[in-house]
């Protein structure tokens, strides 16, 4: 990391850019920092429903659920369905199809890591903006897609001891290292030189 760089940024619930605010779905850009990452804030009141299946062909995906329940459909069919209670992490490599809903009560509040960015944060500003945007997602069908078991889940409360004390590392990838602290969770890219992303819940 470059020394002249913080060597975290902090940041929480409350804070961010708003893209969409109302009583069923709320979602914030909590971090656009560079091309390396872009994290949001999401809730979904029960039966709201992300995109249809679709690929990303260059970054992952991933999510780390805050509260209630998301169910995600992985596969090309949609053959592999999780369900994901608070604390689960779920990453989908490029070429695995997915799908999100929150099916239950209370909302699902989650965490949306895309890394690379490969312009979503772009995307989010263009919808909410009402101008044309696309970036790395495709609908289906689409050719070479992987097998929905290609998705890593991750139940809550596994994971790894960490070098602190208090500390369990949730996901190690070659794009995205996710540790957590009571109360913390430390998004980290390899790749990019700059800070690790702190979220503070509460």
């Amino acid at each position: 990391m470059h020394p002249s760089l913080p060597l975290s940024l902090s940041v929480g619930p409350r804070d961010g850019e708003t893209i969409t605010d109302r009583p069923n779905r709320a979602v914030r850009i909590l971090v656009s920092a560079d091309a390396h990452l872009t994290i949001t804030w999401s809730r979904y009141g029960e039966g709201e429903r992300g995109p249809d299946l679709h690929v990303h062909r260059e970054h992952s995906d991933a999510f780390y659920v805050l509260d209630g329940t998301l169910t995600f459909a992985l596969g090309s069919e949609g053959e592999r369905t999780v369900r994901a209670p608070a604390g689960t992490v779920v990453v989908v490599p490029p070429d695995v199809a997915h799908a999100f809903r929150n099916d239950d009560t209370p909302d699902a509040v989650f965490l949306n890591v895309h890394t690379p960015d490969r312009g979503f944060a772009t995307y989010m500003r263009a919808l909410r903006d009402g101008r044309p945007a696309s970036f790395d997602s495709y609908d289906l069908p689409v050719d070479g897609t992987l097998p929905g078991d290609a998705a890593i889940v991750v139940p809550a409360g596994d994971g790894e001891p960490g070098p602190g004390p208090d500390t369990t590392v949730r996901y190690v990838g070659e794009d995205l290292v996710l540790t957590e602290e009571p109360g913390r969770i430390t998004v980290a890219i390899p790749a990019s030189a700059g800070p690790d992303v702190v979220f503070v819940a509460g």
